[in-house]
């Protein structure tokens, strides 16, 4: 475990109560894993499901924990990241409040400023969410 929910934001822009991941369990140049508890308060969650634009901000989150993560590695501050576009999303269930799921990006290429990325939501084998997302992140540079 790299980062639990007490120290996440050390690597991510994001503060509560828009923070979707709980810990960090993995992170290197090509890959992140992350979980969340899907608490009844989080702002995503309605009629006791964690909605579809709740899991699109958990992969981006999770991808922009894969670039804080490096960026902390290296002294560089993290960047804030915007979701240029979201491609192919594929929804097969929203989970339940109360229950964890696991978030996992492969990242495809980077270009410029630019991630493009491939993440997916699972809570046990099964596959909640999927899509491809490029994401903006423009990291400061050493002088």
């Amino acid at each position: 475990m790299l980062a639990t929910k007490e120290d996440i934001t050390r690597y991510i822009p994001q503060r509560a109560p828009i923070v979707m991941i709980h810990d960090l369990v993995e992170a290197d140049a090509d890959r992140v894993v992350t979980r969340l508890q899907v608490e009844p308060d989080n702002i995503f969650v309605w009629g006791g499901r964690l909605e579809a634009p709740g899991l699109v901000e958990n992969i981006a989150q999770t991808a922009a924990a894969q670039i804080g993560y490096y960026c902390a590695q290296n002294n560089i501050p993290v960047p804030v990241g915007y979701i240029a576009a979201v491609k192919d999303l594929q929804i097969a269930a929203l989970p339940l409040q109360n229950s964890q799921i696991t978030t996992s990006v492969r990242i495809l290429h980077k270009v410029m400023d630019f991630t493009v990325a491939r993440g997916e939501i699972t809570q046990g084998d099964r596959v909640l969410c999927s899509c491809e997302m490029k994401i903006l992140a423009k990291l400061e540079t050493r002088s």
